[in-house]
């Protein structure tokens, strides 16, 4: 499959236990026109012998010599895709059948768009329902790029969930690939941050992805122990750096819109100083 429309990427390493699901789920999309690229960071469990049990076609197996790290890894994916799209896939996460149908779909309607995303729902280490991945979302449709950056500002969190996001591959060429400029564990943040910038997006109102909770995942570390929540920390600078690119936009000639974002570098900075207490206490 030389040019084909999407590339489901699965960046991977020591997921034998789950990433039969994701691969699974890649291959049961009602939308066939995909090639699906598993890059493994040099796994030392049997990740690849669960890969090799899957007989497709439509599979690209790469594995690195050595571990490269989950960014330089994610970026391999960027590198090595082939499709018009991409989608980043966890390799503990599960597409619904129609995922990539949905988001073709608005794609075929708005060719332009940076990236689409949809809804998810966390699951645990068995599949089970546990509740709807975010608290706030932003209205079903099409968002300019700098709403959908005030709505992240407006919300204090990320909107959207990488598993759940089709990009359009060329955006790549004007953002360039993932960077921890701010933060190590706000990379994708960073990325919705910079596409948004210079494209609009769409948000697809419907459940279309598995996002799976479990103790071996980075955001164990990084959200959800008891202290030193440093994902909190790193999603506050990623929002102070949307807020200074809508300073630099005609959204500050508006005034609703200078008083959203003064009140909400006020409550960065609340927060933000809350955090780094649990760090420094003598701050």
């Amino acid at each position: 499959m030389n040019h084909p429309l999407v590339t489901i990427a699965i960046p991977t390493f020591n997921r034998a236990n789950f990433i039969a699901d994701a691969i699974a789920s890649s291959l049961n999309q009602t939308c066939e026109d995909f090639e699906l690229l598993i890059v493994d960071n040099a796994s030392t469990d049997n990740t690849k012998e669960v890969i090799d049990s899957f007989s497709d076609p439509r599979i690209r197996y790469i594995c690195n010599k050595d571990n490269i790290g989950i960014l330089r890894n994610w970026n391999r994916c960027i590198e090595s895709a082939k499709g018009r799209y991409l989608l980043i896939l966890g390799d503990d996460d599960k597409l619904y059948p129609e995922f990539l149908k949905e988001s073709v779909s608005v794609y075929d309607k708005y060719p332009n768009l940076g990236f689409i995303f949809s809804h998810c729902n966390k699951v645990d280490e068995n599949g089970s329902f546990m509740r709807r991945w975010g608290y706030d979302f932003p209205p079903a449709g099409y968002i300019k790029g700098f709403d959908y950056l005030l709505l992240m500002i407006k919300y204090g969190c990320n909107l959207t969930n990488s598993s759940t996001t089709l990009i359009r591959a060329d955006v790549f060429k004007t953002v360039g690939l993932f960077e921890k400029r701010f933060a190590a564990n706000t990379f994708d943040f960073n990325m919705w941050i910079k596409i948004a910038e210079h494209f609009d997006v769409y948000f697809i109102n419907k459940v279309l992805v598995d996002y799976r909770i479990h103790s071996n995942q980075v955001s164990e570390l990084h959200w959800r122990r008891t202290k030193k929540q440093t994902g909190r920390t790193g999603s506050y600078l990623e929002i102070m750096r949307a807020l200074a690119i809508l300073l630099n936009s005609e959204y500050i000639h508006d005034k609703n819109n200078r008083e959203l974002l003064s009140e909400s570098l006020t409550d960065l900075t609340c927060n933000l100083s809350k955090e780094l207490k649990t760090i420094i206490p003598e701050l």
